[in-house]
């Protein structure tokens, strides 16, 4: 792994996550990946597509890594499952050169991370673990906001009644007469000085 990899970001298909949100989620990945010293960093869907991604490999295919992705994880709940285990959190695999890691973010997307075998695997899962919250509350935002906007509560309340119409017929109160101040000075005792003299200001900054 290079000293200082350029985390480039990866090119992938429109998912069902916002552009704003997949900005964000690769934001989140390049921190992840420079405090984890990682040679890539994705998220996926359950489906295989790649939701955002940086990755200091140049020759890195996202639609295979994407599609593998969720082939290894899908694979490795039916084995949780077939061993009784209600579900499956996170896994780590090592290679011959590299560790790789997945984390299951929310109900639908996958994190990987791939670091170089000598890093410690228990830097990854804990870089991991701090940033599943955000990730997973960043891209349940969409989904969210569409079930607010569905919601009984978010419908357009109707416009308030008017009022009903006075009544000509019936002698109005007349208004009362507001009480009258002191006569305007006039002349050259009226003029103010030149730092009081600004109408409008209510308040004065600096």
């Amino acid at each position: 792994m290079n000293a200082a990899p350029d985390h480039s970001p990866l090119d992938w298909d429109d998912t069902e996550v916002s552009a704003e949100a997949a900005d964000r989620a690769e934001d989140l990945l390049r921190e992840f990946a420079a405090e984890a010293e990682l040679d890539m960093a994705v998220i996926v869907d359950r489906s295989g597509g790649m939701v955002a991604g940086v990755a200091s490999r140049p020759d890195v295919d996202v639609d295979t890594v994407g599609a593998l992705v969720a082939g290894a994880f899908g694979a490795m709940r039916s084995l949780a499952r077939e061993l009784g285990e209600s579900s499956i959190t996170e896994s780590v695999h090592h290679g011959d050169k590299d560790t790789i890691y997945l984390r299951e973010i929310g109900p639908r997307y996958i994190l990987l991370g791939v670091a170089e075998l000598a890093l410690p695997a228990g830097i990854v899962r804990e870089k991991a673990a701090q940033i599943a919250g955000p990730l997973s509350a960043l891209l349940t935002e969409p989904a969210a906001a569409l079930a607010a906007a569905a919601s009984p509560e978010s419908e357009i309340a109707p416009p308030p009644l008017a009022p009903p119409p006075v009544d000509r017929s019936v002698a109005q109160p007349s208004p009362a007469t507001p009480p009258q101040g002191p006569p305007t000075p006039t002349g050259p005792s009226a003029s103010t000085s030149s730092g009081n003299n600004r109408p409008g200001y209510v308040f004065e900054i600096g």
